[in-house]
């Protein structure tokens, strides 16, 4: 599965955030246009939330491609970029000294989306890395809760594989309909075993992270082609 042929990266150098900045460019000004493509001239989509953020990275390993990307924004819920976006509520919910994250730039490249000559990457599975990455890392700097604003159709996929995210507000309106959720990181993953065995199997392996200073100590390959 997802392990055979993707590798799951933490970037931890200035030179895999600028992969990351570039890949989140490629898919958020050029492909989605949900920014402005004259707003970056250096072709690194970044805002004022990744300085407090965690970057995550998938690579193709056939080719070395950098094909998706995804960033753990840290903070506390009213400091995160969604309560700028979404009207939400977290009553009913054991918040009390907790560690919050928003998980958001959630970004694969169209080319690696669409069936075609290139399709050599399934989108659901490469979704199920970056989510099974962000939770690795999450577990490793001792979160307790994600916050994201998400269309219903990724909580579908999310869903059908067992994960349980809580709707924690009314829809709002940016770059479409989209809704406010939470996942409890300590029980939001039980429901997979029940689901899947393979992507229990995969969501049950450890260390899968690997920091790009570990995978790179030395050489510098090329932004994502």
């Amino acid at each position: 599965m997802f392990d055979d042929r993707y590798r799951a990266v933490i970037a931890d150098t200035g030179e895999s955030k600028s992969i990351h900045y570039h890949l989140r460019y490629r898919v958020y000004c050029l492909e989605k246009r949900f920014e402005p493509v004259d707003h970056f001239e250096d072709q690194m989509e970044i805002d004022c939330y990744d300085e407090r953020s965690i970057h995550l990275l998938i690579q193709h390993k056939p080719t070395g491609q950098w094909i998706a990307t995804a960033r753990l924004v840290l903070g506390p819920p009213e400091t995160l970029p969604v309560a700028r976006i979404a009207r939400f509520s977290l009553d009913g919910f054991d918040t009390k000294g907790k560690r919050f994250a928003e998980l958001s730039r959630l970004s694969i490249l169209k080319s690696y989306r669409r069936h075609g000559e290139r399709q050599q990457i399934n989108e659901p599975e490469v979704l199920l890395g970056l989510i099974r990455a962000a939770k690795d890392c999450s577990a490793q700097v001792g979160l307790d809760y994600w916050l994201f604003l998400c269309r219903r159709s990724i909580m579908r996929i999310i869903g059908h594989f067992g994960m349980e995210m809580h709707v924690i507000g009314e829809a709002c309106e940016h770059r479409g309909t989209r809704y406010p959720y939470l996942g409890d990181l300590a029980n939001g993953f039980d429901g997979i075993a029940k689901r899947s065995s393979e992507v229990n199997a995969m969501f049950s392996r450890k260390n899968t992270l690997i920091p790009y200073s570990k995978l790179y100590p030395e050489t510098k390959p090329a932004l994502a082609a």
